[in-house]
């Protein structure tokens, strides 16, 4: 385990920061994922911050009119490139301060999964200071990120269109969720494939339609059968490795991680990390696999107001 050392005194609990919610500060708290975004949605969230400033300057040895910001910055996976998104100043010889933060990210900014960094930091250059005690401009005195998986941040499953009486599997099916071997540490994209039967007239129909309740109730049913498949089958296997990580940016998702990310996206209780969501769905679906369809039909809203609209 690492442990970071900084080079000057840092403030001890002095800093409240509330979950970033989506919308405003009376919106929902941003989850995990959002299975429901696209390209063209731009994304705005707030959050509310409470700064016990003269206590955080006491605990990093700066004088009361030390200058202070609270900033706010995102990046994309897919770029990498920090974008500041606020910044404000904390005014001096202030004891406490609320900042009501409101951040939107243009969609053409997104993709893959976003990092926000909230920060507070040393406003500008302080003529003098003590030995280990922050006094270049910049220098951070606290952060912390949040990181969300935007639609197809843990990686869009491939899907193809073929005629299934040509391709000699049951010609009145709708669709077949094909998976490769049992090598979980394989790369996701080319062991994973989702097969839809054109000559099935409704599946035809659902892939022509744009929006129209019956496109929305079978887009319903495959996304429940793939999280009920993928994940089944993870846990029925011993050999499935559930510490494998599945948001590393400098490697390909693995078949493990990919279920990790259905598994915190769907399945996981607020309080549960995917490692004890995974243990607990395991005991279920061995107990009684039809408690763990209905807990799949649960997270993914099976069925649902949402689904029939879409």
């Amino acid at each position: 385990m690492s442990v970071r050392v900084w080079p000057y005194r840092r403030p001890l609990d002095r800093i409240r920061a509330a979950p970033w919610r989506l919308g405003d500060t009376a919106g929902d708290p941003v989850p995990a994922a959002l299975p429901a975004w696209d390209y063209a949605s731009d994304l705005t969230l707030a959050r509310l911050v409470e700064i016990d400033l003269a206590e955080l300057r006491a605990d990093c040895g700066l004088p009361p009119d030390a200058p202070l910001r609270l900033a706010v910055r995102h990046w994309p996976s897919t770029s990498l490139l920090r974008t500041s998104a606020h910044a404000q100043d904390l005014a001096p010889h202030q004891d406490r301060a609320t900042c009501e933060v409101l951040i939107s990210v243009d969609s053409s900014e997104l993709g893959g999964f976003l990092t926000v960094e909230t920060l507070v930091v040393l406003a500008g250059d302080l003529p003098t200071a003590e030995p280990f005690v922050a006094a270049r401009g910049g220098s951070i005195l606290w952060s912390d990120q949040i990181r969300v998986h935007l639609e197809g941040g843990a990686g869009l499953l491939p899907i193809a269109p073929v005629s299934f009486a040509e391709a000699g599997l049951p010609a009145g099916s709708a669709w077949y969720v094909s998976m490769d071997g049992g090598d979980w540490q394989q790369a996701a994209m080319g062991s994973l494939l989702v097969l839809l039967n054109e000559d099935n007239p409704a599946v035809k129909q659902a892939m022509e339609a744009s929006r129209s309740e019956l496109s929305g109730m079978l887009w319903s049913m495959l996304e429940a059968d793939i999280v009920t498949d993928l994940v089944g089958r993870a846990l029925d296997d011993d050999a499935f490795v559930d510490e494998t990580p599945s948001d590393d940016p400098d490697g390909d998702l693995t078949m493990a991680g990919l279920v990790r990310a259905l598994v915190r996206t769907y399945l996981a209780r607020p309080t549960e990390s995917p490692e004890q969501a995974i243990k607990r769905l395991r005991d279920d679906r061995r107990r009684d696999p039809s408690r763990f369809r209905a807990d799949v039909h649960c997270g993914v809203r099976f069925l649902t107001d949402r689904e029939a609209t879409s």
